[in-house]
């Protein structure tokens, strides 16, 4: 059986001038170069099925599930800080620029 798996977030990662990105799966991410290539040995594990994913600036990325928001480090994977909520609250875009 053949099945096509999609990531659900795909984030480029600024300091490697659009040539890396961190694709999110289901409930882990993988870093490829703009060819398809595996670029790290890390794979990045969420502790819950994250329904949004969003990098900020300071080397992080986010990941709000149903119940927890999680911090993760983009160069390692590991978990920085996790946050525990009540309500699923999905949000659908979030955008932090130094260039204001």
């Amino acid at each position: 059986i053949q099945s096509q798996v999609t990531p659900h977030a795909i984030i480029f990662l600024p300091e490697t001038a659009g040539l890396e990105m961190l694709l999110c799966y289901e409930d882990e991410g993988v870093y490829v170069n703009t060819y398809g290539r595996i670029t790290k040995d890390v794979v990045l594990q969420w502790g819950e099925t994250p329904t949004s994913v969003a990098y900020i600036c300071s080397n992080q990325i986010m990941g709000w599930g149903e119940k927890a928001i999680e911090i993760r480090s983009v160069e390692t994977g590991h978990l920085d800080g996790v946050f525990m909520h009540k309500r699923a609250q999905r949000l659908k875009f979030l955008c932090e620029r130094n260039d204001k």
